[in-house]
């Protein structure tokens, strides 16, 4: 295999994984934007409701003194505002839920960026020597980026 087929396959696979990410980007753009739709549409609904219940109360403010009509437009009143509670809260939850913008792309880049660093240079160790450290490495899980020169 030539220099030149072996450049462009590393090319292809570079341009692979920005394509991959570029979609995953996507993705999260249009979640993003559907996030904010339906905050939009909540915060309508709590304006809508709210509204609702200063009519409805400024209406039972004016027939007080009918009989029977003043539970009724208080009832009202009472539901149309825990609605607005409501809608208020379920957007407030639904603003702090869609916090973390871009979380997966970023995760794929860090997983990314952790594959092309350099493996660590050893030395080839004798059949004991290897044994030895192939149980201390699997005791301790640790994989030594001492050689490692920053991110």
């Amino acid at each position: 295999m030539s220099l030149f087929n072996t450049a462009r396959d590393h090319v292809r696979q570079l341009l692979g994984v920005v394509q991959t990410r570029l979609e995953l980007l996507g993705l999260e753009l249009a979640d993003a934007r559907d996030h904010l739709i339906a905050l939009f549409a909540l915060t309508a609904v709590a304006v809508f409701f709210s509204g609702v219940a200063v009519v409805t109360l400024l209406a039972w403010l004016v027939v007080a003194y009918w009989e029977q009509r003043l539970l009724i437009l208080g009832m009202a009143t009472a539901l149309f505002a825990s609605l607005a509670l409501v809608a208020i809260w379920r957007a407030r939850r639904h603003a702090q839920a869609g916090a973390n913008i871009f979380s997966d792309s970023l995760q794929a880049l860090q997983t990314d960026r952790a594959a092309l660093r350099p493996p660590v240079a050893t030395s080839e160790p004798t059949p004991t020597a290897a044994r030895a450290a192939e149980t201390s490495q699997n005791a301790t899980h640790i994989r030594d980026t001492s050689n490692y020169v920053g991110d």
